[in-house]
């Protein structure tokens, strides 16, 4: 695997295993990676579109420009790449802090690529060789009970903060559609609740009253960053409306960051925004990424003009039906929502990792201790607030 960049190599335990650590200083470095790293995506069994080469190299360029260092872990025997891991490291105050290079929302899932997900082993090695990195503390988001990658991280020292808060704060509830176990769509829509279906076929037939309806995936550069651009304003007024903290929103990177990545990857070939117009103008859109088994629905909105439609939900069954088409499994991801409850026939539980690396990064303590006590007292000034009304 060629770089320009040092490697440092230790044995592993498991004796046929050894690991890498990698510094790639420009992006240049970073794409020395590729062909081994595109072997590996193929052969995996199954894995997130967050860390298929493509994402990752759009992630690493928007971390290298904002000052970031990058490295990357990898695992291998004496033939192959068996795993990898790509974090950019960042310095936020006194502690370095990694986490897997993302598109500015920060809520990627966290963990490395591995070629065969049964061999538990390669989640062990892979976390071996990522705490080498060059950092104090690394960060993990979203890790799913019960997965091979939350038993491995078991084993490693982690935030005693993080561990402590009650599982209300730290577990999110995942949903899901396992679309690959249904031969048909409608044998997986006839398990949803008949309110639900009946919704969706009132909604139809309202909304095409309204003029001209379209469904589908953006095809072309330009329809792409058209959509996108409306999709992030629209998101962004949603969010300042309700008073809601959502630094993403407030800025135009991470919206230009799937703008580069629709132009560097036809959307033919990489689907990637999908929406419903409405006389030629959105009405609904998200992002979703495409994996090799799975579509994630990762940044989605809709006009509010246009909720008495259900919009939302015409949009998530185009999307989930497509999925269905096309031998994938449909993941709302972390984080309640009732409308991912009716459609999802999966639930699962995650929560995210903090991985101490070194004794300075016990400092991370202070700083979790901090955010917390400043939710205890937000907390307590809206219930005083809500009884002194």
């Amino acid at each position: 695997m060629p770089t320009s960049a040092a490697a440092l190599y230790e044995s592993s335990p498991a004796a046929s295993l050894r690991h890498e650590l990698r510094a790639c200083e420009s992006l240049e470095a970073f794409r020395a990676i590729e062909p081994q790293w595109r072997t590996l995506s193929t052969a995996a069994d199954g894995h997130s579109p967050f860390i298929s080469f493509a994402y990752c190299e759009a992630a690493v360029a928007r971390a290298l420009a904002s000052g970031a260092t990058i490295e990357v872990a990898t695992v291998h025997d004496a033939h192959e790449l068996l795993a990898l891991w790509p974090v950019a490291i960042v310095r936020k105050g006194g502690l370095r802090t990694a986490q897997a290079p993302g598109c500015g929302c920060g809520e990627e899932y966290g963990g490395p690529l591995i070629a065969d997900t049964r061999r538990a082993e390669l989640y062990a090695v892979a976390l071996q060789a990522v705490m080498r990195i060059h950092a104090d503390v690394l960060h993990i988001p979203m890790v799913e009970n019960g997965s091979a990658l939350q038993h491995a991280l078991d084993a490693v020292p982690q935030s005693w903060v993080q561990a402590a808060l009650p599982p209300r704060w730290r577990v999110m509830p995942g949903y899901s559609i396992g679309l690959r176990a249904y031969s048909a769509w409608n044998d997986f829509l006839a398990t949803r609740h008949s309110t639900l279906r009946a919704a969706l076929r009132s909604s139809i037939k309202r909304l095409r009253r309204e003029g001209e309806v379209s469904f589908g995936w953006c095809d072309t550069v330009e329809e792409t960053e058209r959509v996108l651009i409306w999709l992030f304003a629209n998101k962004r007024q949603w969010a300042l409306k309700r008073g809601i903290e959502s630094p993403y929103l407030m800025d135009d990177r991470t919206r230009d960051f799937f703008i580069g990545l629709a132009q560097k990857n036809d959307p033919n070939s990489m689907p990637l925004v999908a929406c419903i117009q409405v006389n030629g103008q959105p009405v609904a859109a998200s992002v979703n990424l495409v994996g090799t088994r799975t579509v994630e629905y990762l940044i989605t909105t809709y006009d509010e003009a246009f909720s008495v439609y259900s919009v939302g939900n015409l949009l998530v069954e185009y999307i989930a039906q497509w999925a269905h088409a096309h031998g994938r499994d449909f993941d709302f991801r972390p984080l309640h929502g009732d409308y991912k409850a009716r459609w999802a026939d999966r639930e699962t539980r995650h929560e995210s990792r903090i991985v101490v690396l070194n004794a300075r990064g016990r400092l991370i303590e202070l700083a979790l201790s901090w955010e917390q006590a400043k939710r205890v007292c937000r907390k307590a000034a809206t219930v005083v607030a809500a009884h002194s009304k």
